[in-house]
């Protein structure tokens, strides 16, 4: 079939464009949903943050990285907030970029409104993505819009309903860009002009600033593409697309530059998704990346006709978009089955790119539908199209008992979850209350499931104070090794631990409270003597104070700890102490707080060294002076 036979007919009546914004319309209706706020579409705008999966570090590192950006021009800084200090980099936490662009439109304010706003806004235009890259690879509208129904399934399906909920936004996002940047590539090649060129330059600077391991595995593709078709353009045509690819790349190189600089405070990766590996072809049949007995009938059905697609296009003479979806749908899922197979892969979490691989082969299943019903007379194709579509809208007129499982996932989704309840508003109150900012907390993190809510990273913003752990039990950097995992303290089983070594670790790093959250640690704590029982805070959680003459920062020397924030440390009363015997020069005052290349103090007098510790594999901050000073600010440039 021709490409003039492939465009026209019935199929590309201009009718069909209709079917975009009930698709849109239908799409704002989920999002209504998703958001719990169908009833009052105004709470989608309050303050309530997201609190399901890793959401909250997103819009807790969000926050940071938007200050930083719009103060210093870079998202990168320094947290004294957890585990006595460590640098926020794009190593750590990729999925909070989205947050920072959307707080950092908000000037940089804690305003969880803003990122409910973007999340909800990029739900809703999920269509409008599919829609582009299916008109961008040369179907009609009505192809267009069967790519578009096609990816909506998919994306309302079990499998990317978990990654959303888990808070992978970064790569859900990002496959929906390459989607839109590739099908406007196809465009640009058939039909060059302006807008097609701004539509992928624009994609693709999002999508580097998204996830740029996803962009950058889809460039070899690229460059086939590139070579096979560039041979038919003049000189402006490669310098404009050549140009404009290369500048996103240069956009984006602020935050790269600290990727790559920074990755040596990445431990050697764990990931999460090692212990699913399975074995074999029934393995990969039955891994759960493919979801439950309906999303695994229409991944195999969009599969099916994606591998039809590509034929078709194939043979269409369309070879090059062929290949370019054909690959990077292949691609994708071949890494995502690896995962299901092998340990190396499966450490990377792998197996989650099975979801972006249905959004690509999604434009290329669309071919054969629209191909069988060009060969259909109007007067049967049509009501044979509507029909379709109103089977498919079924669940939102049926009764919700005739609705199975899955169609009822499309009627109503389940919500996210948003806002505290009430144990976790009485928790933060209480810590609030019964300690002060003298001293850190010391915070059991538990590895849990990674659709469980892990909204502990709010709790700097929800009480003031500093912790050791509480971050994220799976960063998977060198400065939180200090913290209690599962009742694991520091890399020791917690019963390893004698009631000295626990006091020692308590004054290193100024811990003046500990909240034990696993029956475990609470009976270790419970026979310390070095500490005392407060209250319990529910749901398991016991909060213990720690038996200390004093609370203090100064682990040598002497320091009030005035103020402490991602821009700067104040220190007040900084009053050096000597080595017996030397003379008064080279004081020295030792911080109970982990030392970052790029620290500096305020006055210049006071130079900032690392003090290594053997017990820690990350160095303390050593401040080295003649005399005391009255005010000290640290503040950290990452350069």
């Amino acid at each position: 079939m021709s490409q003039a036979e492939d465009e026209g007919g019935w199929t590309d009546h201009a009718a069909w464009a209709l079917l975009l914004p009930a698709l849109l319309a239908w799409q704002a209706w989920m999002t209504l949903g998703l958001f719990d706020c169908r009833d009052e579409p105004r709470r989608l705008l309050d303050e309530r943050p997201v609190l399901s999966g890793r959401h909250p570090l997103h819009q807790y590192h969000g926050l940071l990285g938007s200050r930083a950006l719009l103060r210093r021009g870079v998202p990168t800084c320094y947290d004294p907030a957890f585990h006595a200090g460590y640098p926020k980099t794009p190593i750590f936490d990729g999925g909070c970029r989205p947050a920072e662009l959307a707080l950092a439109a908000a000037g940089g304010d804690w305003r969880p409104a803003a990122y409910k706003a973007m999340l909800a806004a990029t739900v809703a235009l999920v269509p409008l993505f599919l829609w582009l890259a299916g008109r961008g690879v040369g179907l009609s509208r009505l192809g267009a819009a069967a790519a578009s129904v096609l990816g909506l399934l998919v994306w309302w399906g079990g499998p990317c309903r978990d990654l959303f909920e888990a808070g992978d936004v970064d790569l859900l996002f990002a496959a929906l860009l390459l989607l839109l940047q590739n099908g406007l590539l196809i465009r640009y090649h058939r039909d060059p002009g302006p807008l097609p060129l701004l539509g992928v330059l624009g994609s693709a600077l999002l999508a580097w600033m998204t996830h740029p391991l996803l962009a950058a595995a889809l460039l070899p593709l690229l460059a086939v593409y590139y070579v096979r078709v560039g041979a038919r353009h003049g000189l402006a045509w490669h310098a404009a697309l050549l140009g404009g690819l290369a500048g996103d790349v240069f956009l984006n190189a602020f935050w790269l530059l600290d990727w790559v600089q920074l990755a040596w405070i990445r431990e050697p990766f764990r990931g999460d998704a090692a212990g699913g590996v399975t074995r074999g072809l029934a393995g990969l049949w039955g891994a759960p990346l493919w979801g439950a007995a309906a999303d695994r009938a229409l991944a195999a059905a969009v599969l099916a006709l994606a591998a039809a697609g590509a034929v078709l296009f194939n043979r269409g003479g369309r070879r090059e978009t062929a290949r370019l979806f054909g690959l990077a749908a292949l691609g994708l899922l071949a890494l995502a089955a690896a995962g299901t197979q092998w340990d190396p892969p499966a450490r990377f979490g792998v197996v989650r790119l099975a979801v972006p691989a249905l959004l690509f082969a999604a434009p290329l299943a669309a071919r054969p539908v629209t191909g069988l019903l060009r060969r259909l007379p109007p007067g049967v194709g049509v009501p044979l199209v509507l029909a379709a579509l109103a089977a498919l809208s079924a669940p939102a007129w049926l009764p919700a008992p005739a609705c199975g499982d899955w169609a009822g996932r499309l009627r109503r989704p389940a919500p996210l979850r948003i806002g505290l309840n009430e144990r976790q508003a009485a928790l933060a109150e209480t810590l609030r209350r019964s300690t002060t900012p003298a001293g850190r907390i010391l915070w059991e993190d538990r590895r849990t499931g990674r659709l469980e809510a892990h909204w502990s990273p709010l709790l700097p913003l929800l009480t003031e104070r500093g912790y050791i752990g509480g971050l994220d039990p799976d960063a998977g950097i060198e400065h939180t090794s200090c913290g209690l995992t599962d009742g694991v303290l520091a890399g020791r089983p917690l019963q390893d631990w004698t009631d000295p070594q626990l006091g020692s670790y308590c004054e290193r790093y100024n811990v003046g409270w500990v909240v034990s959250r696993t029956p475990a640690t609470t009976a270790r704590f419970g026979r310390c003597g070095e500490v005392v029982r407060v209250s319990d805070l529910g749901d398991g959680a016991v909060l213990f104070r720690v038996k200390r003459e004093r609370l203090t920062f100064a682990l040598f020397g002497e320091a009030e700890w005035l103020h402490a924030d991602s821009e700067r440390i104040v220190l007040g009363q900084v009053t050096p102490h000597f080595a017996r015997g030397s003379p008064r020069k080279g004081g020295k005052v030792v911080l109970s707080l982990h030392y970052q290349a790029g620290l500096r103090a305020s006055p210049g007098r006071v130079v900032v060294e690392p003090e290594y510790d053997p017990r820690d594999p990350i160095p303390l901050v050593r401040l080295t002076l003649d005399e005391p000073a009255a005010l000290v600010t640290l503040t950290w440039d990452r350069r």
